[in-house]
């Protein structure tokens, strides 16, 4: 099983597992393994595709270290929103960025702000229904990955993903 299933797997479980009053730790690392989940989709995706062969695993672990957290949340937001950055705006042509890019962009901006939610706001509590949430959305982004993962929008989008900082502003 790859990491990003598994990390599903575990916000799905830690979200069900205690079954009449969920520990706030618990719903607090479903939301987080949610997040975790798709962030490591995309990377494995993105690496898998630069470096195809088995024996490239080195090089791909050494990629996968370049992405960076901000980044990708900057180009989801802007793909989100139905716009494509400026450098990549002739790989998104023609026509309006798909609306599955954009139902994937917004999870992954939308998770990565319940993650930080979670891990850094102690002051707020959280329910099983808004970790149960997070898992749905991160499950229903890697299924709609999977759909549209061969399309040149998504290829624009894992490059976006990887280089969206040293194509801005230049």
């Amino acid at each position: 099983m790859s990491l990003h299933a598994d990390l599903l797997e575990q916000a799905r479980h830690l979200a069900t597992k205690d079954p009449r009053r969920p520990t706030q730790a618990s719903l607090r690392r479903s939301i987080s393994a949610s997040y975790y989940a798709l962030f490591h989709c995309l990377v494995d995706d993105v690496t898998r595709t630069l470096m195809s062969r088995r024996d490239r695993d080195p090089l791909r672990q050494s990629i996968s270290r370049a992405f960076r957290h901000s980044d990708m949340r900057t180009l989801s937001e802007t793909i989100a929103r139905g716009n494509a950055p400026r450098k990549l705006a002739d790989a998104f042509s023609p026509g309006p960025v798909d609306p599955t890019l954009k139902s994937i962009a917004q999870g992954f901006w939308d998770l990565q702000e319940a993650r930080h939610q979670a891990d850094y706001n102690t002051y707020r509590s959280f329910s099983r229904r808004e970790a149960l949430y997070n898992y749905q959305l991160a499950k229903r982004a890697i299924e709609n990955w999977e759909q549209i993962g061969t399309t040149p929008q998504a290829d624009a989008y894992r490059v976006g993903l990887l280089i969206i900082r040293l194509i801005q502003g230049s």
